[in-house]
């Protein structure tokens, strides 16, 4: 131990003595381990970091599962669920749960926020206990009770921790809402890192649920299948076992109910951290891009610790004559690797506690961008936990094995007589100027696998760009979305049907604007409704399956408006669009016509609508409800062209469109068509927007307000085709950059030691031209191999990568052509100031150069 205590304080003097390496050193380590900490921090986040719940082991999802569709699961009723909560075996507490997007008026505004609705025993069920206040109470699950809230820690922080917001009323749906309680810090329920703003009980059911699919049923209803349930195991209980008892419970409702719960049973799974779903769901969507952050950010490391190698070794070669004279007086070869390996673990310290602060503040950027994005909590906390500070210093531990181990073994064997009569300088052997040697090898390596990092990240750059520039089916230009919900001020369906009319007539008015529409849902846009269709002359088997599509509620001049060109027949007409009109016709696309009626004309032929899909929702939560209104007939009376809705995940999806007038929605998108002018009457004309809505119905909440350039720029699809390419642009450019410095540090180290043999060949005629040539010519070889491997390293990358790009295939000839030019001349420029300092060397000097 007093051995290693010494070796300790000798690394630390000698780094001392050699602050310029100390530092740059610890620069190079700092990058590397600092993006493997960063992408384990959040890797961490999401899949491991326990959730602030009370023994999350013992939690489960209970699920109902249809017993002749396997794969088709369905929420519970609260009927359904208070049955199974008052008499189970399984449980020791069940509590039940479901999101709503709710409209919390701040001052004159109205914003969006999630809500979590939740049975009065959630907090106990979770092992939670509220920081401030108190938590639900049992008959706060009936309609008719006290509306009271629980606020999440970071509403209440965001209002500067107001002592006195216990007993305060927020208004919520424009209904009054009593604060109880406020969840503690770090709280996010079941998943990690996303989070309810608010939690309000069921009792308030019927006041904050979303009406997307054109009603509300009762809570009472046990056809309402619209909760989540999650239980906590009693002592001993397992998987099996509970599933066991609950197939016996699941048969014996089916027998008390046949009606609501035929052909159901029920199962326990484990609950995912990443999505709140009635269908029970791993993580395995999150490994697959955490596996592959990481193995990037592996290669990061290890060209930071070849780069360091490189360096140790040009170090220790300076070194050798003191290593020499510690083995000649009887120092042995394992003190000797001891004391090197140490300085390197010490550099390699250094480097992950700069690492850290380094991971800390990228991954705080990366969250808040994303926090940005949607009407969600994120909470997020980047101080490094346990398992951070032990994964970083695991990274220490690799990165000094890969950089010190190596050079601390060979610098340790010299030759003693031959180091002890060597010159300071002196180039001894050749070994430096073969094209494989150790060294050269080392920067081959470096350039191999940053060309392959440099590929990787022109490749997402090149997705990016498709991404930004897709071409969705409609019109981006002069485009104006207003998002409203008369629903959150209690509007019924009359008043609101009539206040969207006159607000749309009103907004058409408006000098500049050329026409309004109106739409329930927006392509890349936080909701999204489906209906699966089918001919009406076909019935729905295993041969002829329905097909499920987008599905959206328009005016008439929607796709006018949007910019969506009519292929066949004819858009939806006023009468249409009035509310209460009693035709039943749809459109549909290209795509949907092409695979309802393949090689045949869908105008004028008739589908059924037999099942709806529940809304989309948010990053990672999966919302839950019935399906929509049945539509048995419908008659195709236009087909328009295609629409692309997302980025991620696929292309063009089929889509069916219904008229205004044949299904209420009370949350709406204006769609106004302007002439534009530039940004000056871009903003006139959306003052000029505001003012008439305003005009129109103060209290009309008014949720959203941006140019539709504005709300793609916005979406999550962008964002994380966007962020891909950052992150992969910056493991590129730190990637070339190390390489770069390690040929670099190679090439002028070389030349340094090789000046009394440039000293020579001057001396004897060479000119400066050729002793630049010379030692051009050896870097850009060694330069040459590196290339070449990584390109075949780049190809074989792409093709993993293949699968989440957008629009590119992983084999781009534009990317595998232009990344090994950008890095054979950044090399190039490397090589060449080297060079150009050996051709200016005084063959006078060199001769004397010790």
């Amino acid at each position: 131990m007093n051995n290693l205590w010494q070796d300790v304080r000798y690394g630390i003097r000698i780094l001392l003595n050699k602050p310029g390496f100390t530092a740059a050193s610890v620069l190079v380590l700092a990058l590397g381990i600092g993006a493997n900490s960063a992408v384990f921090s959040l890797i961490n986040a999401f899949l491991l970091k326990p959730l602030a719940i009370a023994k999350p082991a013992e939690l489960t999802g209970l699920y109902s599962r249809d017993t002749k569709h396997p794969d088709a699961y369905r929420g519970f009723s609260y009927p359904n669920y208070v049955d199974i909560r008052e008499h189970n075996p399984v449980f020791s507490s069940l509590m039940a749960h479901t999101m709503a997007m709710v409209g919390v008026q701040e001052g004159d505004d109205t914003r969006r926020a999630f809500a979590a609705v939740v049975s009065s025993n959630y907090f106990s069920t979770l092992g939670v206990n509220v920081l401030k206040g108190r938590p639900f109470l049992a008959e706060q699950e009936k309609p008719g009770a006290e509306l009271t809230v629980i606020v999440s820690y970071p509403f209440w922080k965001k209002r500067g921790e107001d002592p006195q917001l216990i007993g305060k009323q927020l208004r919520i749906n424009d209904h009054l809402f009593t604060v109880v309680g406020i969840t503690p810090k770090g709280f996010t329920g079941t998943t990690a890192l996303v989070s309810a703003e608010l939690y309000v009980p069921l009792g308030a059911y019927g006041l904050v649920m979303n009406d997307f699919d054109g009603q509300v049923k009762p809570l009472s209803d046990r056809n309402n299948h619209t909760l989540i349930a999650v239980g906590r195991f009693k002592p001993g209980m397992t998987q099996q076992a509970a599933d066991a008892a609950l197939a016996v419970i699941g048969a014996q409702m089916e027998k008390a109910y046949p009606a609501e719960n035929k052909d159901q049973t029920l199962l326990v799974r484990r609950l995912s951290r990443t999505s709140i779903s009635t269908n029970p769901t791993d993580d395995a969507n999150m490994r697959v891009p955490a596996f592959l952050l990481l193995s990037l950010a592996a290669v990061v490391l290890l060209i930071a610790s070849l780069n360091l190698a490189n360096m140790m070794m040009a170090r220790g070669a300076a070194r050798r004559k003191e290593i020499s004279i510690r083995l000649a007086v009887g120092g042995g070869r394992r003190q000797i690797v001891q004391q090197l390996v140490t300085e390197g673990l010490i550099l390699a310290i250094l480097g992950g506690v700069a690492g850290l602060f380094a991971a800390s503040w990228s991954t705080t950027l990366l969250i808040d961008s994303l926090a940005r994005l949607a009407p969600i909590e994120v909470v997020y906390d980047s101080s490094p936990d346990v398992r951070v500070l032990i994964v970083t210093l695991l990274f220490c531990a690799l990165s000094t094995v890969i950089f010190g181990l190596f050079p601390a073994w060979k610098l340790s064997k010299p030759d003693v007589w031959v180091d002890l009569k060597e010159k300071i300088g002196e180039d001894v052997g050749s070994s430096g100027r073969r094209l494989f040697s150790r060294s050269n090898l080392l920067v081959m390596a470096q350039l191999s696998l940053s060309l392959m990092m440099l590929t990787a990240a022109g490749l997402f750059v090149h997705s990016a760009i498709r991404a930004a520039n897709v071409q969705p089916g409609f019109s981006l230009e002069n485009q104006v979305l207003a998002e409203v919900d008369a629903s959150l001020v209690n509007y019924d369906e009359a008043h609101a049907s009539y206040l969207y009319q006159t607000l749309k007539d009103r907004l058409r008015q408006i000098p500049g604007v050329q026409s309004v529409a109106i739409a329930a849902t927006i392509p890349f846009g936080t909701v999204g409704l489906g209906k699966n269709i089918a001919p009406s002359d076909t019935a729905v088997s295993k041969e002829h399956p329905a097909l499920q599509t987008r599905y959206n509620v328009v005016s008439e001049n929607y796709f006018k408006t949007m910019g969506i060109p009519i292929l066949r027949g004819r858009p939806f007409t006023a009468a249409e669009s009035t509310a209460g009109s009693k035709t039943s016709v749809a459109i549909i696309d290209k795509l949907a016509a092409e695979k309802l009626w393949p090689g045949g004309d869908a105008l004028g032929r008739h589908v059924h609508s037999n099942a709806g899909a529940s809304p989309g929702a948010a990053i990672g939560v999966s919302a839950s409800g019935d399906v929509a209104k049945q539509n048995p007939d419908l008659e195709i009376v236009g087909i328009v062209g295609n629409v692309r809705e997302r980025i991620i995940g696929g292309g063009a999806e089929p889509h069916l469109y219904f008229p205004v007038g044949q299904d209420y929605k009370t949350d709406v998108q204006f769609h106004i068509k302007t002439v534009g002018g530039g940004p000056v009457a871009e903003k006139q004309m959306l003052e000029a927007i505001r003012r008439e809505i305003r005009t129109t119905d103060p209290r009309l909440p008014l949720l959203a307000f941006k140019t539709m350039s504005e709300h793609l720029d916005s979406s999550v699809d962008i964002w994380v085709v966007r962020t891909g390419a950052h992150v992969l642009e910056i493991f590129g450019s730190v990637a070339l950059f190390l390489a770069v410095i390690g040929l670099y540090a190679v090439n002028a180290f070389t030349v340094a030691r090789r000046t009394r043999e440039i000293g020579i060949r001057m001396a004897l005629g060479a000119d400066a031209s050729s002793t630049l040539e010379m030692i051009l010519r050896e870097g850009l070889k060694v330069t040459a191999v590196g290339v070449c491997v990584g390109l075949l390293l780049a190809i074989a990358l792409g093709q993993v990568l293949a699968g989440v790009l957008y629009d590119i295939h992983g084999f781009d000839p534009f990317v595998l052509a232009l990344a090994p030019v950008v890095l054979t001349l950044v090399a190039a420029a490397a090589c060449y100031l080297p060079a150009r300092r050996a051709a200016r060397v005084d063959p006078m000097v060199a001769l004397r150069y010790e």
